[in-house]
């Protein structure tokens, strides 16, 4: 799914954020900011070469030789929802290594500015510390911006996650404080968590994009912060530039996040799996290496606080494009075949780009080769909501001065991403189930290792590409026995499915797995105020068309003398008032019944009648047209539609 989505999406503006640290706790919500700290953007166009354990064995007891075992989930920040895509005022969940909690945007005072508001953000572990009901159930109080559940009414403070009023012991607790001459005014504040507390965990926002980090408490994360130990989520640097301008969008899948980042970063899938979404039609090859003239180069690097990096470059020039242009299209005796394409033009030479920066950020872009800049890039944020599951978010980054609709990106993404999102599901189950049975054969073995070496054994590599593939892989075979949670549900999905070896679990349908409104419509208020709008188009058009069939039905044709008689006689009905012949009731009766008349005549006139019929037609239409694009769309017939394309990239033997 690695997306050059020049080809695809619009682009629309989005504003573009600075970096914040997580809430204080302080009792006035009000959130500290700090200066934005950029990442490092190395030269993108540096060697680095890549090396490939030459090892078969499933679980390696050899230490990583990447450093990679530095790298600490419990320590990184982690993209959950768009913050436009949030209510205000309304808790909603977010789920991250299979834990569900509960983020809300309030509005509050600025801090030493009483006359303006500013958005805060709050996130609690989901779960009411009473009777472990979720949280994102209840309500945000109109006063004071608590987080309230609905079951029992219990109330917290999301900042720092205390329970601020327990309505069933408030009539209590008032009568003992009257018989004890009431509560005092120099009463310390009591600081330590209590049973009845929630749990808060940080949040701050960053170029558009909420992140948690739920190991840590607001006040833990914004020590950490401030002191270092805690890096800033990694930002995308030409959304802070000047000039560019972002289309965003969100949609989930049953698929792992492992796997979804695997696919992002695959150079070489663009070209088959997206062979009708490219620029002749065609797909694309721009990222990937040809192993001879276009050679990969690919750097790794660890950057601070234990975080991981890497960066790939190519010639964003057409290869397999070009060869099966010039070659591989011509038949025995030299002759061009009927697939023959005309020569490929080759555009000035500009490096294909790929970043990864561990464990949720990628973009990608075509950058001039002496400036390193680029016109477009596109950014994705992988949120790994848990085992099997994954929350995809995009952004489309242009220099384009012209907004567009979301929606349009929206209808346009989606399109795209059903093309190979279906595919992944085998190489999903194939990588949960190779996961699973190496941590079998860890827990049996005399010298446990950390190191599960997944992809190494499951995969076959053999395109001159897959540099960068292969470095992904290792790095999630190095580190993801250390993901939060991962282990347990791994089993767990494993035990359910598996039966001597064998899985056994229906392989999904495809409308199941691409279902565009669980996934995309439900998460996207801008995608369900148009499924409305197109509601009340289609509603609309029908009533209207149905009342003009019926009018022209019912009402006798007349001809042009008799319709110019009625109008007459309903001007003249208006005159004779005007001169004081005729009462009120009695002018306005009569004007109205022959001017209806008369147009109702003029409306079911064959021209009139048909043209306002056609219209009303077009607009159901296109507005029921516009809807399927945010529900299931792509059956299996358009599949098989789709992939016929692959011939006329690639020369059938």
């Amino acid at each position: 799914m690695m997306k050059e989505l020049l080809l695809l999406l619009l682009l629309g503006a989005s504003s573009c954020r600075g970096f914040q640290p997580p809430a204080s706790t302080t009792n006035n919500h009000h959130r500290h900011r700090s200066t934005s700290s950029l990442l490092d953007n190395n030269h993108l166009r540096s060697a680095f070469s890549s090396s490939h354990s030459s090892k078969t064995t499933h679980l390696n007891a050899e230490a990583p030789t990447t450093g990679l075992d530095a790298f600490d989930y419990k320590t990184q920040w982690y993209p959950v929802i768009w913050a436009q895509d949030l209510p205000l005022n309304q808790p909603t969940r977010v789920t991250l290594f299979d834990v569900n909690y509960v983020v809300a945007k309030t509005m509050q005072k600025k801090q030493n500015d009483e006359q303006n508001d500013e958005e805060v953000y709050v996130a609690m572990l989901d779960e009411c510390p009473h009777k472990k009901v979720a949280l994102s159930e209840g309500r945000v109080t109109e006063c004071g911006g608590f987080i309230q559940c609905s079951y029992h009414g219990w109330t917290f403070d999301g900042t720092d996650g205390k329970c601020v009023e327990i309505p069933q012991t408030v009539i209590a607790t008032a009568a003992k404080q009257q018989g004890e001459g009431g509560a005092t005014a120099t009463q310390a504040v009591d600081t330590k968590r209590k049973r009845e507390d929630g749990t808060a965990i940080a949040i701050t926002e960053a170029q558009g994009m909420l992140w948690i980090s739920p190991f840590l408490s607001p006040l833990e994360a914004l020590a950490a912060t401030s002191e270092g130990r805690l890096s800033p989520p990694p930002r995308v640097p030409e959304i802070d530039m000047p000039g560019y301008k972002t289309a965003i969008a969100i949609r989930d899948f049953p698929i792992d996040w492992t796997v979804l980042m695997e696919n992002i970063m695959d150079p070489d899938h663009g070209y088959f799996a997206h062979s009708s979404s490219g620029s002749a039609p065609i797909g694309f090859d721009w990222y990937s290496s040809d192993g001879v003239e276009n050679m990969m180069e690919v750097k790794e690097e660890s950057t601070e606080n234990g975080g991981w990096k890497i960066v790939s470059s190519v010639n964003a020039v057409a290869k397999l494009a070009k060869y099966n242009n010039e070659v591989r299209s011509l038949d025995a005796k030299g002759n061009a075949t009927k697939n023959k394409k005309k020569k490929t033009v080759e555009q000035p030479t500009k490096l294909a780009t790929s970043t990864f920066v561990a464990p949720s950020l990628i973009y990608l872009g075509r950058r001039d080769n002496s400036t390193a800049t680029s016109n477009f890039l596109t950014a994705f944020w992988v949120c790994p909501v848990g085992t099997g599951r994954s929350r995809f978010m995009s952004a489309a980054v242009s220099k384009l001065p012209v907004k567009v609709p979301r929606w349009i990106v929206h209808m346009q993404l989606n399109n795209f991403l059903d093309q190979d999102t279906f595919l992944l599901l085998g190489q999903h189950r194939a990588v949960l189930k190779r996961e699973a049975e190496g941590h079998l054969e860890n827990d049996s073995s005399a010298a446990p290792t950390t190191t599960n070496n997944v992809r190494k054994s499951t995969y076959v590599y053999r395109s001159p590409s897959e540099k960068l593939p292969v470095k992904l892989g290792q790095f999630f075979d190095s580190t993801l026995s250390r993901v939060p949670n991962r282990k347990e549900s791994l089993m767990a999905w494993y035990n359910r499915n598996n039966n001597e070896n064998k899985l056994f679990e229906p392989w999904p349908s495809r409308e199941t797995v691409l279902d565009r409104y669980e996934q995309h419509t439900k998460n996207c208020p801008d995608s369900q105020a148009l499924v409305s709008r197109c509601d009340r188009v289609m509603k609309r058009s029908k009533v209207l068309g149905w009342a003009l069939i019926l009018l022209k039905l019912a009402v006798k044709p007349q001809s042009s003398i008799e319709a110019a008689t009625a109008t007459a006689t309903g001007l003249f009905e208006l005159g004779s008032f005007a001169l004081g012949f005729r009462s009120v009731v009695s002018t306005i009766s009569s004007t109205l019944c022959a001017l209806t008349t008369s147009f109702a005549n003029r409306l079911v006139q064959t021209k009139p009648f048909f043209g306002i019929l056609a219209a009303l037609f077009v607009s159901h239409y296109i507005a029921a047209r516009i809807k399927r694009e945010f529900f299931f769309k792509f059956t299996d017939n358009i599949h098989h539609e789709d992939i016929k394309f692959i011939a006329n990239n690639w020369q059938d033997l």
